[in-house]
């Protein structure tokens, strides 16, 4: 099992599953398999890793928008699947979601108070003065001004209509945030502002953040630990200075090298993997990564590797990075089209 975090966790997830069931298929998607973390309250916790691997599934099982196959969820403590009547309605209303595009997230129909209001209209019965007041507050937190409670999401830029979704996320006072892809569809001038605003607001309000995310800067400056999925499994995790400038998994150096450097004298990366990731409906043997690997090992093909911890809270669970740390030795095949120059895995 992975090292755990020595914090009481707000968040805690053990061995999460999550499979659908496909027409005309024996076999089922396995989006999420055997997925453990947690996440200290206070603290941001990020899931990197390809289109398909399953970070924003994990994010649907944790709102609680899709059942687990297997595995348990516990908030505060509490296995999440034995909420019932009260307590369940708590839960939900201290997990709450931004979710990626704010064109589609906000319904074009209604002004901005109303979107707003929703969630609290929903669990609460507040005098028209206290939900006007609690709207205006909400809007101050995040940067807009009164008299956009008047308006419609159409009136709005894209990092306003961002702004708009995390008041409403705010509604009910949550303790986790679950952020997909927060800034992905929003201009690069307006993240660094959504970014920043983030950042106020959880040292404002002590909030916990669970971060889904493609792009490995925004993870470096905003998360304090990263887990690397690949095809639905944790590859990789830990304290993300750590995992950043001391990547184990072959797979994570692969992520990092494909990170273009905003300077033109720099060369074009290589050594990164190619290829595409494999299908979730029939993954490989072994280790998922292996057909996509320039290091892999016989075992790699066979053997499901478990993880190794290199520090109290880093892992990743490779055979080649286990053996060299034992001192035991590699000699392998190289896997099947593996090369020395590669393609990008990521745009």
């Amino acid at each position: 099992m992975p090292p755990e975090t020595p914090a009481t966790p707000l968040l805690e997830v053990q061995g999460l599953q999550k499979h659908f069931k496909v027409r005309h298929s024996r076999n089922p998607v396995k989006a999420v398999e055997q997925l453990s973390f947690a996440v200290p309250a206070g603290s941001t916790f990020a899931i990197v890793g390809e289109s398909g691997c399953g970070k924003t599934t994990c994010a649907k099982l944790i709102l609680g928008l899709e059942p687990p196959s297997a595995g348990s969820i516990r908030f505060d403590g509490r296995d999440v699947a034995s909420l019932a009547g009260a307590d369940r309605r708590t839960w939900r209303r201290q997990v709450q979601a931004v979710f990626q595009d704010p064109y589609a997230s906000l319904n074009p129909r209604l002004r901005v108070a109303t979107i707003v209001a929703e969630p609290i209209l929903a669990n609460e019965k507040p005098t028209r003065a206290e939900l006007d007041r609690r709207i205006a507050e909400l809007l101050d937190v995040v940067g807009l001004p009164a008299d956009a409670a008047r308006r419609y999401p159409h009136e709005f830029s894209g990092g306003q209509r961002q702004r708009v979704a995390i008041a409403r996320a705010l509604a009910l006072r949550p303790r986790l945030l679950v952020l997909d892809e927060p800034t992905s569809a929003l201009d690069v001038s307006i993240r660094a502002q959504i970014l920043n605003l983030l950042s106020d607001i959880q040292q404002q309000y002590g909030l916990t953040y669970l971060l889904i995310a493609h792009d490995l800067a925004l993870v470096e400056h905003f998360a304090d630990a990263v887990g690397v999925m690949y095809l639905g499994d944790m590859v990789e995790q830990g304290p993300t200075a750590q995992v950043f400038g001391a990547p184990r998994h072959p797979y994570t150096r692969a992520l990092l090298a494909s990170v273009l450097r905003p300077d033109p004298d720099v060369p074009l990366p290589v050594g990164m993997i190619r290829g595409e990731i494999g299908s979730a409906l029939a993954p490989p043997p072994g280790c998922k990564f292996h057909p996509r690997c320039p290091q892999a090992i016989d075992a790699c093909r066979s053997d499901k590797p478990v993880p190794t911890p290199f520090s109290p809270l880093h892992w990743a669970a490779c055979h080649v990075e286990a053996a060299r740390a034992t001192g035991a030795p590699t000699a392998a095949a190289p896997a099947a089209g593996a090369g020395t120059h590669l393609e990008p895995a990521l745009p």
